[in-house]
């Protein structure tokens, strides 16, 4: 919030403002009024303050003045940094679990006097080192008496009291405050409109944002600089409720539903049966919407909250008025404070809708605030509680049984044709390409830095088809009607490729879709200092944080070292703290956390699903290192199998990946896929336990597998050791015998270890390895005959009444020199002179052994 902060210099007064929107500045009307005809032509100067020195001056024009406050307009370009459009807060909560902390940002007079003197750096003057005016950051409390909603004014008594400078005549302390922007975290809660005067007394008055809010001109110019209209927050419920998406050129982003980018068309029955439920019952009562994933369940949810939320100046006045505005949002899954504090919905100002949703997925959370909401007396107000659920299955009838009189019977039903009862599919899709051209030209004209090249991303996608199956690319033939998320995801497409209509080719939108997505983050990663992040490293990231989010710093870090893991997997390599630091910062900018974490979502399931599809597809082992990572919570595994499972029911070709890895891995993955079943929806639930059998069917094979090959080893190494048993038996029966002539059987043993017996080598070679052998003499044992010495094999005698080989018959080809080689008489010569020693040897040894 403190990089918001503006110098406005008009007409010789120096005051302070608040950027708010792309080129948008909130300020004290009567800073940029003329106090005289004389200062009417004199441009309006803004600076902003934490540029790190004298930011670039851009002239700036009054856009808008009602009351005390004012809006001034430049080009968003020209105030030399980028910035999104401020979240606005307001104090809704009697008695809040801790009173809110406040700060305003204003101006300290000696850093007025170098703006007025035109001062480039001088320190005593209120100029930092870094070359820039020093804004006052003064610590307020706000008073809660003033919380009303008819209140014209905050309250304000400031907690830290300035210090006397040497001019104390010519200014008063607070002056620089006149224009600050009040504060409560992320919130902007209201303006100060009048510095104090001369006195240190500590109280001011600050016009509330909902009085801004209330002014439909205010409310357009916000519009039309960010391309979404502010809506108020609950600043006061300690993170109970989500964050509102903060706009950027991403398709997780424009996807999102509560971004609230496409118009709300069709559901016209259902919105009406939900806002008369909000209004006929008092006190506490629970309801739920039905239906299959993408068919507009979280926009219907939005919408709704919208609708009940928006600001009626003239209801504020009428306590008892049913269209007073109500504080409505998304209940956050990672609430701040454990236990969260659900019993400050029960002390709020206004009528409370709280929205779940996947509630089938956050039972334990859903009985955590009802059993809450239902302990007590009725509230003061009405408090809606609207889950949104892919099926309720048996938990809705336990739910209306644990909380009779609380749970509305029976639950909202959306079916995929609801929205197309007055729309067709395709004029569906050319409305919601209108709707995504208009917000990406108002980023654009925002200053928000997209580098997507339309065109390039067009020749991808057509090579991408060129080498994608036929049976890939054919038309299928769809017995229902699409998804809104669908059609919605193909409009995005077609608006990012720069052809509206029909996409040519038959490839899934996801393709785009996910190209835009990484290079949307890589951008965030260049501008952190990662210029060279690879893709598919960040794509990792991607998946990982869409699967398991990141409710803390922590699990985030858990996150970025399975991705750098995975993506380093072929030669490991160490993650730094400076890089480890730079992808923190990468994904809480680019992902902005909604709900209080460390980082936030990444647009729809079905983005989710198809990245987990590729990454999976692409290297065979993403599930494995996503499931399996020792850096990653319990939590977290449960989230992921949670995503994988909602993954099946539209790309079931990730079954048999997933199969694989429980099954591999099912010490620690059988359990929690177990536990998660009962929380699916049916058709969910169903693929999901097949995937699970399918596992335990693998498991069991493998093991069956590795048990059969375990006693084939034993069988081999059984048959190997008797061979070798068999082979020390027959050297043991070599006896020197004495008048028994030396006959040696050659022998060779096969692979699996038995003996194979061969020709005896000749007595000749024998006999004719010396006269000093003669003398040795062998019994052996040769074709079963036990001392009886074997026949000397004679060579074949020649036509020519020599001895060799035999000539080749009339008509055949020599054989080969080496195969001629092999019969050569000087073989089984070498073979005796080689084995005479060793038999000996061994003899000698023998002898020896025997004697002693």
């Amino acid at each position: 919030m403190w990089n918001r902060a503006a110098s406005v210099e008009y007409a010789g007064r120096v005051g302070v403002g608040c950027v708010v929107a792309p080129g948008v500045i909130l300020t004290a009307r009567r800073m940029v009024e003329p106090a005289s005809t004389e200062s009417v032509g004199e441009p309006r100067i803004v600076r902003v303050l934490s540029t790190g020195g004298p930011g670039p001056r851009a002239e700036a024009e009054v856009a808008w003045r009602r009351g005390e406050a004012a809006l001034l307009r430049c080009r968003p370009r020209d105030l030399g940094q980028e910035f999104t459009p401020v979240r606005w807060g307001e104090m809704t909560c009697t008695d809040p679990v801790a009173p809110p902390q406040c700060s305003a940002l204003g101006l300290a007079p000696n850093g007025m006097r170098s703006i007025e003197s035109g001062a480039r750096r001088d320190e005593q003057a209120g100029w930092p080192d870094a070359g820039g005016p020093e804004p006052l950051k003064a610590p307020v409390h706000v008073d809660m008496d003033t919380v009303a909603n008819a209140s014209p004014a905050y309250g304000l008594h400031l907690a830290l009291r300035p210090s006397q400078h040497l001019d104390s005549q010519a200014y008063s302390p607070w002056q620089g405050m006149s224009g600050a922007a009040v504060f409560c975290a992320d919130l902007l809660m209201g303006m100060v409109a009048h510095a104090p005067g001369a006195g240190l007394h500590s109280r001011v008055e600050a016009v509330p944002a909902r009085q801004l809010l209330e002014d439909r001109g205010f409310c357009d110019i916000i519009e039309e600089a960010c391309g979404s209209r502010p809506r108020l927050e609950a600043a006061d419920l300690d993170g109970l409720f989500d964050s509102l998406p903060q706009p950027a050129a991403a398709a997780s982003y424009l996807l999102d539903p509560r971004s609230e980018v496409v118009d709300f068309i069709g559901l016209d029955t259902e919105i009406n049966t939900l806002t008369d439920w909000c209004h006929t019952r008092e006190g506490v009562s629970v309801a739920a919407v039905e239906g299959p994933a993408g068919v507009g369940k979280s926009r219907l949810g939005a919408e709704l909250a919208r609708r009940l939320s928006e600001r009626r100046p003239e209801a504020e006045h009428q306590p008892g008025s049913a269209d007073i505005p109500w504080t409505a949002g998304f209940l956050s899954g990672t609430p701040a404070q454990q236990p969260p504090p659900y019993g400050m919905f029960r002390q709020l100002t206004r009528p409370a809708l709280i929205i779940v949703d996947e509630a089938e997925t956050r039972l334990k959370q859903v009985d955590e605030l009802l059993s809450v909401l239902a302990a007590h007396e009725r509230p003061q107000h009405r408090i809606r509680v609207l889950l949104l659920t892919r099926s309720t299955r048996s938990w809705w009838h336990k739910l209306q049984d644990h909380y009779r009189g609380l749970v509305l019977d029976p639950p909202v039903r959306l079916g995929s044709d609801a929205l197309y009862r007055h729309h067709t599919a395709a004029q569906i899709q050319e409305l919601a390409e209108i709707d995504f051209s208009k917000r990406i030209l108002t980023l654009h004209r925002a200053g928000t830095p997209d580098d997507w090249d339309a065109y390039q991303a067009a020749d991808q996608r057509a090579s991408a088809a060129a080498h994608t199956p036929p049976a890939q690319t054919a038309t299928v033939t769809k017995s229902a009607p699409p998804h809104i998320l669908t059609l919605h995801m193909d409009a995005l497409t077609s608006v990012l490729l720069n052809s509206p209509g029909e996409l040519t080719d038959s490839l899934p939108a996801t393709l785009t879709l996910l190209e835009h997505e990484t290079t949307y983050l890589k951008r965030g990663a260049a501008k952190q200092g990662l210029p060279h992040a690879h893709p598919h490293l960040l794509q990792a990231l991607i998946a990982l944080q869409a699967m398991a989010g990141a409710g803390t710093e922590e699990e985030t870090t858990a996150l970025i070292q399975t991705a750098w893991q995975f993506h380093h997997r072929p030669h490991p390599a160490p993650l730094d703290e400076h890089t480890l630091h730079k992808l923190h910062r990468t994904l809480r900018e680019c992902h902005p956390p909604l709900d209080g974490g460390s980082c936030g979502g990444t647009g729809p399931h079905a983005l989710t699903s198809a990245l987990i599809e590729r990454l999976e597809k692409d290297t065979g082992t993403f599930l494995h290192h996503a499931l399996t990572s020792s850096h990653i919570t319990a939590g977290q595994r449960q989230r992921s199998l949670t995503a994988i499972a909602h993954a099946l029911t539209t790309h079931t070709g990730l079954a048999p990946h997933v199969a694989h890895t429980i099954a591999v891995n099912s010490g620690l993955l059988a359990v929690p896929a177990t536990h998660i079943a009962e929380h699916l929806p049916e058709n969910t639930r169903e693929k999901w336990l097949k995937t699970l059998h399918a596992a335990a069917a693998q498991r069991q094979r493998e093991v069956q597998e590795r048990q059969r090959e375990a006693e084939a080893r034993r069988q081999a190494e059984a048959q190997q050791r008797a061979a070798r048993e068999a082979a020390a038996a027959r050297v043991r029966t070599i006896v020197a015998t004495p008048g028994e002539p030396l006959v040696l059987s050659r022998t060779a043993v096969r692979a699996d270890g038995t003996v194979r017996p061969s020709a005896p080598a000749p007595a000749a070679a024998v006999n004719g390895g010396g006269q000093g052998q003669s003398a040795v003499r062998e019994r052996v044992v040769s074709n079963g005959t036990p001392g009886r010495p074997s026949a000397p094999a004679q060579p074949a005698p020649t036509p020519q009444g020599t001895t060799g080989p035999p000539p080749a018959p009339s008509g055949q080809a020599p054989r080969r020199r080496r195969r001629r080689s092999l019969r050569d008489p000087s073989i089984p010569a070498l073979f005796v002179m080689i084995t005479v020693p060793l038999a000996i040897l061994v003899t000698v040894v023998w002898a020896t052994l025997q004697r002693t």
